[in-house]
């Protein structure tokens, strides 16, 4: 049983902690705090979290502190505040799992090593489904150490942890298989856009695409939605587009590197996210490239 101090109860987050607290015979003892919303933090104490009133509370003597936050701000707004680099412990490990910078988690690592504080670069891939069931996956990076250290918090949140290398790595490769599953998506929407133009009948289509060479894991998760006009958010545009932009930035650092379908893509996600930001990634099938 470990002491985790958990930060962004959202969509991800509220699941993953509710796992941790339910893991085994005993669980863990999770700690949450109110930041922007009370939704996710109550519930989490519904679950048995213990409900903080400041980060200082939250990391005092914590074992493992875990974040699932939406950008860099949030990342930095833990980590660089006074609060916790006063009151972690030393020897705490530091589960990084947003889709942030890798400039930022590397920020956090600088951060960390003076205070004795380990940190590993942990975005998780999956959504929020793999979320609920505990099946996330891992594109981790960081000290083969602190993942054996932190393997009974992992794998009560997660399927399958990868190790990719030294810190900053895990956010570099998990927003450039976002690129490549936000560029297959925006592809699937078209499809379905053609499919309707056509008036084909859409269940059959869909058992025959998924035996073809065009079923993809975007098009066996989104058709389906498209077809039904349903885009709550399981993943947003807005976070789509975020993490697009993280991997564009980075590719933006190679001027040899051409990669014209993305540079549209990214295109083509930016208007869409002007309209239904808030709304399911598989809201692209809403809006076509003359949009732009």
């Amino acid at each position: 049983m470990a002491v985790v101090a958990f930060f962004g109860l959202g969509s991800m987050g509220l699941p993953m902690a509710i796992h941790l607290l339910s893991n085994g015979n005993a669980g863990h003892e999770v700690r949450v705090m109110v930041h922007r919303s009370s939704a996710g933090p109550e519930e989490a104490a519904r679950h048995g979290a213990v409900l903080t009133s400041s980060v200082k509370e939250m990391v005092s003597g914590a074992d493992f502190v875990v974040s699932v936050v939406p950008d860099d701000w949030a990342v930095l707004d833990v980590y660089e505040n006074d609060q916790f680099r006063q009151s972690v412990k030393k020897g705490c490990i530091v589960l990084e799992m947003s889709s942030c910078t890798p400039e930022a988690v590397r920020r956090v690592e600088d951060t960390c090593r003076p205070l004795g504080v380990h940190v590993l670069d942990a975005p998780i891939t999956g959504a929020r489904p793999k979320a609920v069931t505990g099946t996330l996956v891992v594109l981790g990076a960081g000290d083969d150490a602190d993942f054996d250290a932190a393997a009974p918090v992992l794998s009560a949140m997660t399927e399958k942890v990868f190790r990719l290398g030294s810190v900053g790595t895990g956010k570099i490769i998990k927003a450039m298989t976002n690129l490549l599953g936000a560029v297959n998506l925006a592809a699937v929407g078209e499809f379905y856009r053609f499919a309707s133009a056509l008036g084909l009948d859409m269940e059959t289509l869909a058992e025959v695409t998924r035996e073809s060479a065009g079923g993809s894991t975007q098009f066996s998760r989104n058709f389906g939605r498209m077809v039904k006009g349903d885009y709550a958010p399981l993943f947003t545009l807005g976070l789509m587009l975020k993490d697009m932009e993280i991997a564009m930035k980075c590719a933006a650092g190679h001027p040899e590197l051409h990669m014209p379908l993305a540079e549209c893509a990214v295109e083509l996600y930016r208007s869409a996210s002007s309209l239904y930001a808030g709304e399911d990634c598989s809201g692209i099938a809403r809006v076509d490239s003359t949009a732009r």
